[in-house]
Formats: structure tokens, C-alpha cells, sequence
């Protein structure tokens, strides 16, 4: 069986896909050590009462894409056959594979985040920030966390890397025919469909990537905005058939109200304990990514649209994360552009004069993030 030609599968691919393997070995471990939390098993109802009499969801948190996905594999049958005789053994094995179907579909949802960073990362600053930004991910504890968990964050956190990007993507084709655009457009409403069926308040990511459209093809800004109001189209129909094709219950599960309340003094205390800063940027890649901000600042080379868009985006996530209650989901919202900007200007660094001082650099700060990754996660 032939490749089709746009895959390519080389020895950088088979770096990135064990890298990625990884990452899923981490989720895997987590997985068998964790019981079910109150929060799952409300997922996991909530989707079973969705999917059996099609009630909508319970709470305006668990929106209807995550119920679902928690709930559909238990209509595998993994139980034991008519007549099997009952033992303890038995009993913990079923456990074990609940737990490991309920919580695949997120791990695969983060496995597909690793990819979309490192294809974005590789193709803006070539195989070396490819690798810094995927090691980071790949070693980041908040994201595994929250992958190995029936959780609705690494499901919208993909679709808002999908939004930013992909209507990068479009701006950039919107001069050639409109073939090259379709399918970037079936793709941006795919990915808006993720995200606001996984987080609502994901669809505050929209007027940005619509921002960028508009910014990079000042010629074809009407056809722009045109797609993106198609892709937005495509979106809420998808969106709409999670929730059963009922309109009301679509417009009580996106309310954003109490997403958006303005409570600086709450979110700073739950931003800035060690545990949860920590989680979010080791000292590692604290160090690395003021390393690139004060490089972004005074290095007038680093400072170009590459490098300057997953900036914006982060820091706009970040001060989302600091005044409203989404403080958890905001800031791993953010994460992946995080990673994507540090990649970005160390690749840089990787091209100076002083390339080998970068290079020692990134080796030993890289090593000590999957290090102190290992011991937060043994310590979950």
C-alpha cells in the first residue's frame, strides 16, 4: 500500500511519533493509578443519559461533546460473558478497562494537540523548533494531566490551536484558487465545532482568528471574512446536532456568563500556588521562556509574525486566566502557543554564532523538564 504523497515518513516523523508515544505511555500510567473522580463519573452519566433518552447535559460545565465521548465506550461490551464466574480478579480487571476506555478518547485528543504543535512549529521554524516545542508538550504535567482525565480542557484546547492556526492557514491561500481553500475551510469549522462543543466560552477564539485573516490578506479581506462566516455556519450546525438538534439546550450550554465574571482576586489565588504554577511552567521552561521573551524584545530579527502570533494569543490567554474564572482552562488554553513561541526563538538562537552555547543550552534545560515532569506526575 502506497503513502499518498503529502505524507511524508522520515526519520524526523519517527522522532516526533516517539515522542508522542511517550506522552501516551505517561497518560497510560496515570490511567491505571487514578480512580474515577466526582467530575467523571458526572461526565460519564451525564453522556449515558444523553445518549440513552437524550436529556441535556446536567450542568452548564459538561458540555454535550464530553459527556459523549466519556459515555460511548461503555457501549463496548468489555463485561464478562453470560456465565462467567465472578471473582475479585475479574472485578479489577473490568475496573481497569473502564477506566482505560472512558479516558482513551481525551488521551487521543491529546496525542492529536502533540501533533497539530509539532506540524505548526516544524513548519514555521523548521525541524529544530519542531522538537522544542513537541518536547515541551510531550513533558508538560498539566497537559498530561488533564489528557488522562475525562475532561473537557485538551479537547477544546485542540480545537483553539485549530481556530488560530487554521485561519492562518486560509489567510495565506486566499489568493489561489478556490480549491486550496475548502478544504482549510471544512477544517477551521471543524475545529470551531471542537472547541465550542468541548468549552463554550472557546468561541471568544473566533473574532481572533478572524483578526489574523483580515490582518494578513488585506486584499481578500471580503472573502475572508466570507469563509469564516461559512466555517462559523458549518460550526453551529455541528455544534447544534451535539446537542441533540434541541436549540434551547445549545443556547443554555454556551452561556457565557459565568465563564466571564470579573473576579481578578479569586483567579489569582488559584493561578499562582506553586503546584499549579508549576504544573503549568516548570522552572525549565520558565527560564526558557523569559529567555525568549526578553530575546523576542530586543532582537529585532525574532520579531516577526511567526513568532509574534502565538505571542499575542498567549499572553491574551494568560490575562484571561488571571481575572475571570476559567483560570485552569485559560491557562492550558494557552500552553501549546506557549510552547509554540519558545520554540520558535530558540530556533532562532540556534542559527547564531553562538549556536553551540544555545545548543547546550536547550539540551540540558529540555532534560531537566522531563525530569521534573516524572517526579510531578509520581507525586499525582
Amino acid at each position: 500500500m502506497r503513502l499518498p504523497q503529502y505524507i511524508v515518513v522520515g526519520r524526523h516523523q519517527i522522532m516526533a511519533l516517539l515522542l508522542l508515544a511517550a506522552f501516551a505511555a505517561q497518560c497510560g500510567w496515570l490511567i491505571k493509578r487514578r480512580a474515577f473522580t466526582l467530575g467523571e463519573q458526572d461526565h460519564i452519566w451525564s453522556g449515558r443519559q444523553q445518549l440513552e433518552y437524550n436529556a441535556a447535559p446536567r450542568k452548564f460545565q459538561h458540555t454535550p461533546l464530553i459527556n459523549i465521548a466519556s459515555a460511548a465506550p461503555l457501549k463496548i461490551n468489555i463485561g464478562r460473558q453470560r456465565g462467567d464466574a465472578v471473582s475479585p480478579e475479574s472485578v479489577q480487571r473490568e475496573v481497569r478497562r473502564l477506566h482505560i476506555l472512558t479516558r482513551l478518547p481525551f488521551v487521543l485528543a491529546g496525542i492529536l494537540l502533540g501533533v497539530s504543535v509539532w506540524y505548526v512549529a516544524r513548519r514555521l521554524y523548521g525541524n529544530p523548533g519542531g522538537y522544542i516545542a513537541l518536547i515541551l508538550y510531550c513533558f508538560s504535567p498539566a497537559i498530561i494531566l488533564r489528557a488522562s482525565t475525562i475532561d473537557e480542557v485538551v479537547p477544546s484546547a485542540w480545537g483553539v490551536f485549530g481556530i488560530i492556526f487554521g485561519a492562518i492557514a486560509i489567510s495565506h491561500n486566499l489568493y489561489a484558487p478556490w480549491r486550496k481553500w475548502r478544504y482549510r475551510t471544512m477544517l477551521l469549522s471543524v475545529a470551531m465545532a471542537l472547541a465550542v462543543a468541548s468549552h463554550p466560552a472557546a468561541m471568544l477564539l473566533v473574532p481572533v482568528g478572524l483578526g489574523f485573516i483580515l490582518y494578513l490578506a488585506p486584499g481578500r479581506r471580503v472573502a475572508g471574512a466570507f469563509l469564516t462566516f461559512a466555517a462559523c455556519a458549518i460550526a453551529f450546525v455541528l455544534v447544534l446536532s451535539t446537542y441533540n438538534a434541541a436549540p434551547r439546550a445549545m443556547m443554555n450550554g454556551i452561556d457565557l456568563r459565568q465563564w466571564l465574571v470579573y473576579q481578578p482576586a479569586v483567579a489569582r489565588q488559584e493561578f499562582f500556588p506553586p503546584d499549579f504554577l508549576f504544573s503549568l511552567l516548570n522552572p525549565a521552561v520558565l527560564v526558557m521562556a523569559v529567555v525568549a521573551l526578553i530575546t523576542y524584545m530586543i532582537w529585532k530579527r525574532s520579531r516577526y509574525f511567526g513568532n509574534t502570533s502565538p505571542l499575542i494569543v498567549a499572553l491574551g490567554l494568560l490575562y484571561l486566566a488571571l481575572i475571570t474564572p476559567m483560570t485552569g482552562i485559560s491557562a492550558i488554553w494557552a500552553l501549546p502557543f506557549v510552547f509554540v513561541f519558545i520554540g520558535g526563538i530558540w530556533a532562532d538562537l540556534l542559527e547564531t554564532r553562538r549556536k553551540w552555547v544555545a545548543a547546550a543550552a536547550v539540551m540540558i534545560l529540555l532534560g531537566e523538564n522531563a525530569w521534573y515532569c516524572w517526579k510531578l506526575l509520581q507525586a499525582a
